[in-house]
């Protein structure tokens, strides 16, 4: 009977395989709906492009082509379906029957204006509604994309944009054409371009008539974007006309425009050369461009009473003035780069407006700037007064989050409470206060066909502060880093079935970060913890001897997962760096390096003895290297891959490291074909065994923490439409032991065979896009199976699609949150 069950339902599943594919062969170019002399525009496509990227080119197509995916047009397809049911009489007459019923709500509403106000909004809200709904068509037609007809004066538009493009990239004597083929109502267009040699500076000079600001100008120049022998760029040029705008006016020019700012290239002298020269003109009222100093800093911490005078306090120069000086003098100090007699500067404006904001004390902040009626100063420069106003944030913030967590067999809700506290002491300290609390259905250990159900509760506390707190330091230390320095302990408390576990977490962190530029976001972030001490409690006098026996079983000799079920205290240091061009939704063409090093149980050694009743000491080292790329490949598509490994070890009297100090392979960030933390170790096949009867057969049941990682994925990533994404992958990876284990042959690492037990895993994804929060959605399944017979390890033919909506040991689903790397 089983086998009948699930050869109906393999057989629904070809059936449902053999409609959509139906489906998609009569989408492949639906033309019948064009009128008589339309055509539908597919493709567009640059050639003879070498220096050019094709992804500008295709930017300014002003008329873009219809999708096209395995020779189809889905998108066409689904907007063609949509407007079976699209109707705009019908919208029309409900928006009239809407405008009539909001006239006569505000008719009755005449005295109450409040009333008429909520009135408009909500009828104008479903109006707008029904606006964009006529306009762009249904929801459905809004998921796909109307047909592209093809409009020859948009092409030769096009054409025109390429050569204004081309001309700016410093391609004077390009030549662009395009070929037009049509096959039926379908039309290809091939865009010909041929560069030819590029223009180029020979001569830089300068056409500054103030002698003052050609200094300025010149004793800048290193950093200059133009260089002789480069290419004539225009949009070079406009950087180029930022970066001087930038110089003058962080050299106390406080009037100075762009408008001052101009280039003129001359490309008379023929060999595709070009002498250029910068120019800034004078201002129309004045023979010189004037340079201003700072005469006073004033620095407001509240707001206004008027009528009310502000006590005021004067530091290092700058008068702090308030009505109640709630934040320490000494701090604001670090924060302020202005300061009196300072030539004016804008980089140090901005500066300071970036740190004061970093403190999350404060919910804005700005510069202003007035000029001094009695404007010079003994230099000769003008003068200006300088006030920075900094409006306080809320003293308290609460954060409330509800959800659902799932991670094996059954989900259950979980909630969390933070409350901050800002300027707890006054010196924009903020404090962080949490609780937290779930419940999940998770796999019964002592039997993997039952489900324990876990509670957890816990606490945590956070106190960071604005420097670097540390013995024998100058606070003034990393002032330009945004440094941090943060304490932190924390309190969870799981029970199940088969044990209960206490953890108590005490660090102490220091964090700085860099940017590659000032006011660029951060690239570099550094967090130092030299003190960390976790400590587990776990009560195994209460162990089940149903769990005990299990336990042995999944272990197999591995002390590892038997010392994560005992007491003990880890102590441990760590240095992490982190460097990330990218931004949240992963869109630039960025990199990203990751490198985690820690080492623990060095107490003893350094004089100071952690024994505490019969907790062990963990003693060991690792590291975790983890490199990721992601390039952009135009019209929302992008291909990044990732390179993670590690190694860890225990270290001097140690035999085993901190269970969660081991590396595992599988799960939704990993080697997704594999369940969490269920691939490996090496070529080592986990068994387990059916004493009812008498059998042994492979177990996917235990983690497999290992010494050494290795894994990589590489992904192609595209829109499919609207918010809805789409990804291909391939992961690829394993863990071993670092010593060999004779209970578990093939589990360590060997540089002669490490290679044949790679895992590899396959599949598609499907990611919904939030703006604030991406629900990824994984499904892969296996290719090539390490710890497989010889001979058996490729394995994908054993794919079948209705393996991913039921437990298998062949393919897996991974639901999560933002991207997997």
């Amino acid at each position: 009977m089983d086998n009948i069950a699930g050869n109906n339902l393999r057989s629904r599943f070809y059936i449902f395989g053999l409609v959509i594919t139906i489906l998609c062969l009569s989408a492949c170019v639906p033309t019948k709906n064009l009128g008589e002399d339309e055509q539908l525009l597919v493709s567009i496509k640059p050639e003879g492009l070498k220096s050019i990227d094709p992804i500008a080119i295709q930017g300014l197509y002003q008329q873009e082509p219809n999708r096209l995916l395995f020779g189809s047009t889905p998108y066409l397809a689904l907007y063609n379906f949509g407007k079976k049911f699209y109707n705009p009489e019908k919208i029309d007459q409900r928006m009239q029957r809407l405008q009539a019923k909001r006239d006569e709500k505000i008719k009755n509403a005449t005295t109450e204006p409040a009333k008429i106000a909520r009135i408009r909004d909500r009828f104008n809200n479903r109006l707008e509604r029904l606006q964009k709904k006529k306009e762009k068509g249904n929801f459905v037609m809004q998921l796909g994309e109307p047909p592209a007809i093809y409009d020859s004066t948009l092409m030769e538009r096009t054409m025109d944009q390429i050569d204004i493009y081309l001309n700016s990239k410093g391609y004077f004597k390009h030549t662009a054409e395009y070929e037009k083929q049509e096959k039926g109502k379908r039309v290809y267009i091939t865009l010909n371009i041929t560069e030819n040699e590029p223009y180029r500076y020979t001569i830089l000079d300068y056409g500054i008539r103030d002698e003052a600001v050609l200094d300025v100008v010149k004793r800048a120049s290193v950093r200059s974007l133009l260089k002789p022998g480069d290419i004539y760029d225009e949009q070079v040029l406009s950087e180029e006309r930022d970066r001087l705008y930038n110089v003058l006016r962080n050299n106390g020019y406080y009037d100075f425009a762009r408008a001052y700012l101009e280039f003129e290239p001359d490309t008379s002298f023929g060999g595709n050369t070009v002498r250029l020269r910068t120019i800034v003109q004078n201002p129309e009222n004045d023979s010189l461009h004037r340079v201003y100093t700072i005469k006073n800093v004033y620095f407001k911490t509240d707001a206004d009473r008027f009528g009310i005078p502000r006590d005021t306090i004067v530091y290092n120069g700058v008068k702090y003035v308030a009505y109640d000086h709630k934040y320490s003098t000494k701090i604001l100090d670090k924060k302020v780069d202005i300061l009196p007699s300072q030539p004016y500067s804008q980089l140090r404006t901005s500066t300071t407006q970036r740190k004061l904001a970093d403190l999350d004390v404060f919910q804005f902040n700005n510069v202003l700037y007035n000029k001094v009626n009695n404007p010079i100063d003994s230099t000769g420069n003008y003068q200006l007064n300088a006030f920075v106003n900094a409006v306080p944030s809320k003293r308290y913030q609460e954060t409330t989050e509800f959800g659902l967590t799932y991670t094996e067999r059954r989900p259950g809700p979980f909630s969390s409470i933070r409350l901050r506290i800002r300027n707890i002491f006054g010196g924009a300290e903020n404090l962080d206060l949490g609780l937290r609390g779930s419940v999940e259905g998770q796999v019964n250990l002592a039997d993997v066909n039952q489900t324990t159900m876990i509670r957890e509760i816990g606490g945590d506390i956070a106190l960071s502060f604005p420097v670097i707190l540390a013995p024998f330091t100058n606070k003034k230390l990393l002032t330009d880093y945004s440094p941090r320095t943060r304490i932190y302990t924390g309190y969870t408390d799981e029970r199940r079935q088969e044990y209960e576990r206490r953890l108590y977490e005490l660090s102490l962190n220091y964090i700085w970060q860099k940017s590659s530029r000032p006011l660029q976001p951060p690239t570099l972030q550094y967090i130092f913890s030299p003190v960390n001490l976790d400590i587990s409690r776990v009560k195994e006098t209460e162990f089940s001897p149903e769990f005990f026996n299990s336990l042995i079983e999944l272990s197999r000799g591995d002390s590892a997962l038997l010392a994560s079920f005992r007491s003990g205290i880890t102590p441990y240091m760590s240095f992490n760096v982190i460097y990330n061009t990218n931004d949240f939704k992963q869109t630039r063409n960025a990199h990203y390096f990751r490198t985690l090093a820690e080492v623990g149980g060095l107490t003893k050694e350094l004089g100071l003895d952690l024994s505490i009743g019969d907790l062990q000491t963990f003693q060991f080292a690792r590291i975790n290297p983890d490199y990721r790329r992601y390039i952009p490949l135009g019209n929302n598509r992008y291909f990044a891959y990732r390179f993670n490994a590690g190694i860890g070890s225990p270290i001097l009297s140690s035999n085993v490291m901190p269970y969660e100090k081991y590396f595992f392979a599988g799960g939704a960030s990993s080697v997704r074909a594999w369940r969490t933390r269920r691939l490996g170790p090496g070529s080592y096949p986990t068994f387990k065994t059916d004493t009812l009867n008498n059998t042994t057969e492979r177990s996917f049941d235990s983690e497999q923490p290992g010494e050494v990682l290795l894994e990589g994925s590489a992904e192609y990533r595209f829109n499919i439409f609207s918010f809805l994404n789409g990804a291909f992958f391939v992961d690829a990876g394993n863990v071993w032991l670092l010593k060999e284990d004779t209970s578990r042959p093939g589990a360590d690492f060997k540089l002669n065979r490490f290679y044949n037990e790679i895992a590899v895993g396959t599949g598609f994804g499907l990611r919904l896009d939030f703006s604030v929060m991406i629900l990824r959605f994984d499904f892969a399944t296996k290719v090539y199976d390490p710890a497989g017979l010889p001979g058996e390890r490729f394995i994908i033919n054993d794919f079948r699609f209705s393996d991913f909506f039921k437990q298998s040991n062949q393919s897996n689903l991974s639901i999560g949150i933002g991207y997997p790397f």
